[in-house]
């Protein structure tokens, strides 16, 4: 709820949790409480943006002969719906609130297609959706408004990508002849799902293997600006600090049941042209003994919303408590001029 003064303001939802896929209908009520004396006020509205920001940097030089570096930040708004409750009509007098309580309904449509929500709300890069509620004052008064931060999805579903439910293999290898060969059962998955496979080595000149990590990594761009977040690593529990010449053992990593922005590519907009992708991708990564023996293998991994023709089964329920951002579960974000582009 926000206040100032006088003034209370409320955005309360039809649904427990901000959590809404693409195509959806956000609806709810904004209450008013205005606790003394009055307002006046030229217009009153609650509006639904999409947007996406991020940021450009600038090297000055001195007269000195010294540089430094600004940073910018930019936003692109890619949708916005508006919905207007009261309005003085062109050339009236204000219109004026007295001390009490005020109520309005609100049903804003979604589009079917939409970028996921990237990030925390106050973030950059990020994709963010928002309800803003404002009480637009005559020109020499402030306006007063409430923001409501949503998550927002667009629908996945891995029945419209059959190759995701094929398996798979792959394989590389090092200067010292380690190889590592496997097997994935498939390549398309939902949150809450446990990935699994069968992982080969071969070390012929019987290398010290220290470990190897297995990560799901997430990999996405908004507009110009890149970056990753691990979503869940582990060290393979078998195969540490050892020689062995051949291995052969099954893997398996549990997708965390959170809120995870979809394997997606958005390049539209119904307001401006916004560039959102996201993709995933399984790291095996081997630390072996030596100079430049380290290698790795990554998988392109598909994560999608659901995958079977009932839309609510295997989805997050509206009604958890989870926190309204998408990634929240990950550390910090580590960014990078370029991301690996997924095959699929």
């Amino acid at each position: 709820m926000g206040s100032n003064n006088s003034v209370n303001i409320a955005i309360n939802l039809d649904r427990m949790n901000p959590f809404f896929y693409a195509g959806e209908s956000v609806s709810g009520t904004v209450n008013v409480n205005i606790k003394e004396g009055h307002i006046k006020v030229d217009e009153l509205f609650i509006e639904l943006k999409g947007e996406t920001g991020y940021t450009t940097t600038h090297t000055i030089h001195e007269s000195n002969g010294s540089t430094r570096t600004e940073t910018h930040y930019h936003t692109i708004t890619f949708f916005l719906e508006k919905m207007i409750f009261e309005s003085s009509q062109s050339g009236k007098k204000e219109l004026v609130y007295h001390s009490g309580q005020y109520s309005w309904r609100f049903d804003i449509q979604l589009p079917p297609q939409l970028p996921p929500t990237i990030n925390e709300s106050h973030r950059y890069p990020r994709a963010r959706y928002y309800l803003r509620f404002v009480i637009d004052k005559p020109w020499y008064k402030r306006n007063k408004n409430e923001t409501l931060y949503l998550t927002v999805f667009p629908r996945v579903n891995l029945l419209n990508n059959p190759q995701c439910l094929m398996s798979s293999i792959f394989g590389n290898h090092n200067r010292k002849d380690v190889t590592l060969k496997g097997n994935i059962n498939k390549l398309g998955y939902v949150p809450g799902e446990m990935i699994t496979g069968t992982l080969e080595i071969e070390n012929p000149r019987k290398i010290l293997l220290k470990q190897i990590y297995l990560s799901l990594i997430q990999y996405y761009q908004i507009e110009c600006n890149a970056g990753k977040e691990t979503v869940i690593q582990t060290i393979l529990p078998t195969i540490v600090n050892t020689k062995e010449e051949y291995i052969m053992e099954k893997f398996s990593l549990a997708i965390p049941l959170t809120y995870l922005a979809p394997s997606y590519e958005f390049h539209s907009g119904f307001k401006h042209t916004a560039k959102v992708h996201v993709n995933y991708f399984l790291e095996f990564d081997v630390k072996a003994e030596g100079m430049f023996t380290n290698f790795g293998v990554s998988i392109p991994i598909t994560l999608a919303t659901e995958y079977n023709t009932n839309p609510n089964e295997h989805q997050l329920n509206h009604a958890t408590n989870l926190l309204p951002n998408s990634i929240s579960y990950y550390p910090e974000a580590i960014m990078h001029d370029k991301y690996p582009s997924s095959n699929f």
